[in-house]
């Protein structure tokens, strides 16, 4: 069957499915439909082999491949044949059940191709661990190769060997802990790795430059291993990048991506870590609560078990310092909380900074959705509290 052939015979199966004259079909068919056209087109230009459909990055590389060629049939991947599709349909009886049978030989092409990548590719060619040494670099970037890696590593049956698959990052290491496929292989490399020694060379291409570790944990992905790295290093080879993120804490604590390392060292960090946290965010405690990703963090410092109630109340007071800071928190969704949760940590202290300072603008607070509850609250506190 030709090509012009097989999209009239789609035309016609969704014409007569839907009404609508097989003219305008192509300008309003809906996505799956014109997906389907387009995969029926690539499919007749002929037969490719299955290592075709790989990335361009990992065709270079045949003393990977090699190994799951042999699971692949001959020949490789085949389009439709001209069996697969009944010639003499007409368009009116059997049109759907011919559609039906591409959309089959779609799937199961689709299927055997992602079988022989993700599986065949992954798992077999992967049994040899040290078969990845010197392309460790280049198959970080890729999806699949990043797979094939993180297999390597956690086949390699010794310490050295992962050393060695490991090291061929030194230099990129920045570059890999960024890439969106090549952190998952850091991040094995510090899962697998026995010994913390084994990890220092990370901890080296961290701490080159001052600014470099702020980057990194203000990154969407590789931030995740500055936090990994904090979980299973000892304290004292770690402490570089700890003094780091503890001098930039009411930056990070301002970021989408910091503000979770932020809160793995209140969570996880020493006393003494966590009375600087503490006092950092203290002293900057105005400008982090004037940004929505700051006004989480206060809430979790505010709320947190580990946190005495005196520090708590030391970081309440330094909210409460601007009036008009004070007034705009009580008049937010996420805002009015930490107001709230000020009042119940100052009112027991008969610390009423709070209250003296919100009840000039009850006017403002009632006809706002959120600042409605804080004036409740005022009026409760100024009962219990007179």
């Amino acid at each position: 069957m030709t090509q012009c052939a097989a999209d009239s015979l789609l035309c016609s199966a969704w014409s007569s499915a839907t009404g609508i004259d097989s003219c305008e079909t192509a300008q309003i068919a809906p996505q799956p439909f014109r997906s389907l056209v387009t995969r029926l087109r690539i499919a007749r230009l002929g037969d490719r082999a299955w290592h075709a459909y790989l990335p361009q990055r990992l065709r270079q590389y045949p003393e990977i491949l090699a190994a799951s060629m042999a699971a692949v049939p001959t020949g490789g991947f085949r389009g439709w044949d001209d069996d697969e599709v009944d010639e003499d349909a007409d368009d009116d009886g059997d049109a759907d059940d011919n559609l039906s049978r591409r959309e089959v030989a779609c799937q199961n092409r689709s299927s055997t191709c992602s079988t022989c990548v993700e599986v065949t590719l992954f798992e077999e060619s992967c049994s040899e661990g040290p078969s990845v040494v010197g392309c460790v670099r280049e198959l970080s970037r890729d999806p699949i190769g990043s797979r094939i890696v993180q297999a390597a590593l956690e086949k390699a049956e010794s310490e050295e060997q992962r050393c060695l698959l490991a090291h061929e990052l030194r230099g990129h290491m920045h570059e890999t802990m960024c890439c969106p496929h090549g952190n998952h292989v850091v991040q094995k490399i510090i899962s697998t790795m026995q010994r913390p020694e084994s990890l220092q060379f990370i901890i080296d291409a961290l701490t080159q430059q001052d600014s470099s570790i702020v980057e990194v944990a203000k990154h969407k992905y590789a931030s995740r291993i500055v936090k990994h790295l904090l979980k299973v290093c000892p304290a004292a080879q770690v402490s570089e990048v700890m003094e780091n993120l503890l001098a930039a804490a009411s930056t990070l604590a301002c970021h989408m991506f910091g503000r979770f390392l932020v809160q793995h060292v209140l969570d996880s960090g020493t006393r003494e870590q966590q009375y600087r946290l503490l006092r950092t965010i203290e002293q900057n405690a105005l400008r982090i609560s004037q940004t929505c990703i700051g006004r989480s963090v206060l809430e979790i410092l505010l709320t947190h078990t580990a946190i005495e109630d005196q520090d708590k109340a030391w970081m309440a007071r330094a909210c409460a310092q601007d009036s008009e800071v004070l007034l705009r928190l009580a008049l937010g969704k996420l805002g009015h909380t930490i107001v709230l949760l000020m009042l119940e940590i100052l009112e027991p202290r008969r610390d009423q900074r709070v209250s003296v300072s919100l009840a000039q603008h009850l006017d403002t607070l009632r006809a706002s959705e959120f600042g409605r509850i804080v004036a409740q609250r005022l009026d409760v506190v100024g009962a219990e509290y007179p």
